[in-house]
């Protein structure tokens, strides 16, 4: 759904950086985009990797 806070493995806040991700991957490289947001180590790299952003279809159902 939303990225996470914190990373999972180390506790590094990364949550911050979402959109700045996001916006600079459309234009570069994902991995210098990784790097120039200073996440450097590889379990915080994953978690932007891995994300898979459900937000939009979660939206589509409804609520009971």
């Amino acid at each position: 759904m939303l990225i996470p806070p914190r990373c999972w493995s180390c506790g590094k806040p990364i949550g911050h950086l979402w959109e700045a991700y996001t916006e600079e991957s459309a234009k570069d490289d994902k991995g210098n985009v990784l790097t120039s947001l200073g996440l450097k180590r590889y379990c915080c790299r994953q978690m932007f990797l891995g994300h898979v952003d459900l937000v939009d279809t979660v939206a589509m159902f409804k609520k009971f």
